[in-house]
Parts: structure tokens; sequence; C-alpha cells
């Protein structure tokens, strides 16, 4: 198969949602953030056809071990009602780390005759975070080794996903947190660890 280029896969600006204030109870604040993600969500070419990425922005960012990234998540398919399900989520830890920022990165994986393409932009962002964290991000289950390796990507895409799973130049991480294990987000987040 042909080599994947930036004319098939272009990430839209990012959509952000950051909370500066507390108070507000994790059902209050999954309504406020499945506004957002609505009222901020790119129109895209194909929507089922896309590829996602959950990050943290600003001082906070998640412990992998000795490491640190942004990342909590990537994701394919339909984005934006993947991303209005996992609301409950993105909320419970916005509200529990205060002036916590989400910025979620979306792009198109359009190539004629590669209808599943991003599936495989998937599986090999997911498998470059492991090879950097040797861990998942927090809140993905599993490994996607079935399409993980399948494709080959010129080298600006490649550059695009360093980007997508890394700290952007600019990133000032002040924190890098983890769920202790009395946390209800602890169990995704010690799901995935790779030796």
């Amino acid at each position: 198969m042909a080599t994947v280029t930036t004319n098939h896969i272009r990430w839209r600006p990012p959509i952000s949602i950051r909370f500066g204030f507390s108070g507000i109870t994790v059902d209050e604040a999954v309504t406020l953030v499945q506004r957002r993600l609505k009222s901020q969500f790119p129109v895209l070419d194909k929507p089922k056809q896309c590829v996602y990425v959950v990050r943290l922005k600003g001082d906070v960012a998640i412990a992998y071990g000795l490491q640190f990234s942004p990342v909590i998540y990537i994701g394919e398919g339909d984005a934006a009602g993947r991303l209005y399900s996992h609301a409950k989520w993105i909320a419970a830890l916005l509200v529990a780390v205060p002036n916590a920022e989400i910025e979620v990165r979306v792009a198109d994986c359009v190539r004629a005759n590669d209808a599943d393409l991003c599936l495989y932009v998937e599986a090999d962002l997911i498998t470059a975070f492991i090879e950097r964290h040797n861990c998942l991000p927090w809140f993905n289950r599993q490994r996607e080794v079935k399409y993980a390796g399948k494709r080959s990507y010129e080298k600006e895409v490649k550059h695009e996903f360093a980007q997508r799973i890394g700290k952007v130049q600019g990133s000032n991480f002040l924190w890098a947190i983890r769920p202790t294990d009395n946390n209800e987000q602890y169990q995704s987040y010690d799901t995935g660890w790779y030796e």
C-alpha cells in the first residue's frame, strides 16, 4: 500500500475545555463538557473516519512511570459521538484537578480505497505512545495489535504523530499526576503496562 501523507491525515484546530472554578459536581460538569465539545467540534469530511487524541494542557501532565505526557486517550471512529460519551471521565478529571484544561486534537483520515485508515492510524499512535512510556494512555483499555505497523507514513506525518503523543514545544508542565488506588479512575490508569 502507498505511503500515507498529510493529504490523507488532516489535523483540525484543537478543541479546548477548561474549568477555572471549583464547587461543581461531576454531573454538572458532564453537561458543560458535552456542551463545549459540541460547540467547538470541527466539521469533518468523513465524520466516522477520524482519529482523535485527548491531552491535558496547561501546568499538569500525567505521570507514566518516570516519564510524563499530556496524553490521556487515543481513539478513532465517530469522534463527536465517542467524545460525547467520554464526557463523564473528562468531567471527573477536570473537577478533580483545579485549572486543568483538556485539548482534543481530531484528524480526518481519508484515503481512496482505504476506508479503515483511521484504525491503522490509531493503532500506530498507541504503539508509538507505548514505545515511549511502556504503557497505554490512561483511559485506553487495549492495544490495537491487529492494525499496528501495517501502514507506512511520510516523514511529516510521523512528525505530527510525535507532536500529538508527546510534549510539544512551549509546554511548561509543572506537575505530573496519577490517580491513587482509592480513586475510581485508578483501574483505568493501572491497566496496560508493558515491561
